[in-house]
């Protein structure tokens, strides 16, 4: 299987530092793009169709539906949902710009997320002391992954992104249900003592 390095086929754009946005930009109010707002385009609650993007112009520093972007503290990657549409990049992340159309997005969420080799070439590249270690830019461009056909790309992102679906929504079940089962026997519990 040939392998090439991520540099080939996507370029990476840091987040902006929020007291030069604030000089750059004026007083304009930021709607600053943030770990809860990771956490929710990650867990894949709502996945963009591709024909449906639309992008801003190239001067705002904004997001758009269906941008890929790195949370750097976790080295995780997701999809721009609808809902945080138009916030802005700050530097905790990373934006990734396809520069191929021979490498499917949901393919390099894959990679970038599950694929072991690319995890340990990951760790490798850490740097930094205490809890938070990150990855350099130029190392991210580096990294080697397999390529196959565009085809085949497409459905591993597809199985990937449905297969993560189903792990969010097994998570909410088992919240649920734990829930359900605790304010049972609590009542149970408040019916013997009466």
């Amino acid at each position: 299987m040939e392998r090439r390095p991520l540099k080939e086929f996507v370029s990476f754009t840091p987040g902006i530092n929020p007291t030069r946005a604030q000089k750059q930009f004026g007083n304009q109010k930021m709607n600053y793009y943030d770990q809860q707002s990771f956490e929710a385009d990650y867990r894949h609650e709502e996945i963009f169709v591709e024909n449906e993007i639309k992008h801003l112009a190239e001067e705002t520093p904004s997001l758009n539906k269906g941008d890929v972007v790195i949370s750097n503290s976790l080295q995780l990657a997701a999809i721009v949902s609808r809902n945080n549409v138009g916030k802005v990049l700050s530097l905790n992340f990373t934006k990734i710009e396809f520069n191929s159309e021979k490498f499917d997005k949901r393919y390099f969420l894959f990679l970038f997320n599950a694929y072991k080799d690319v995890k340990r070439q990951k760790e490798k590249e850490l740097q930094g002391t205490g809890a938070i270690l990150r990855i350099p830019l130029r190392s991210f461009s580096d990294i080697n992954v397999p390529i196959v056909p565009l085809k085949e790309q497409k459905n591993i992102g597809a199985i990937y992104l449905e297969t993560l679906k189903l792990q969010s929504k097994l998570s909410k079940y088992t919240n649920l249900i734990e829930q359900f089962t605790n304010s049972i026997i609590e009542e149970t519990l408040k019916g013997e003592e009466d």
